[in-house]
């Protein structure tokens, strides 16, 4: 039985809620991710973000853009706060389940403390698929 800590990218790329939605969308520009965890000073989720979030709130993600007024926003206005998450000791098929029924493609991984540990994205499910082919 596979579990989350078997499938999820550790340690995750971050930004805090006072960076800005020019941060986050340059990083996920240049690192080609989708979602960007939002954490505080103790590393502990307060908020995720992701490519359709900021396209939902006109933002369009590429580097040679100038976007105004934009381009200084902090994060925390664009993320969400409700977010679905697993721990590192959960089912990797209950964690299907909830990335299937939340509609969401993604779901940050905390441990018993709410510290950000790594993120489970749909991307990583399709990689153990490919290694146990």
């Amino acid at each position: 039985m596979d579990l989350v800590k078997d499938l999820m990218t550790p340690n995750p790329l971050t930004v805090g809620p006072n960076d800005t939605v020019h941060d986050a969308a340059m990083l996920m520009a240049s690192r080609r991710i989708r979602h960007v965890p939002i954490v505080d000073i103790d590393l502990r989720l307060v908020g995720l973000v992701s490519q359709r979030d900021l396209l939902r709130a006109g933002w369009k993600i590429s580097p040679d853009e100038e976007h105004g007024s934009w381009r200084d926003a902090p994060i925390s206005g664009v993320m969400r706060t409700e977010v679905e998450t697993a721990q590192p000791s959960d089912t990797a098929a209950d964690a299907a389940r909830r990335i299937l029924g939340s509609r969401r493609s993604c779901l940050p991984v905390v441990d018993a403390d709410g510290l950000l540990v790594g993120i489970l994205t749909e991307a990583d499910y399709v990689r153990r698929a490919v290694r146990a082919d």
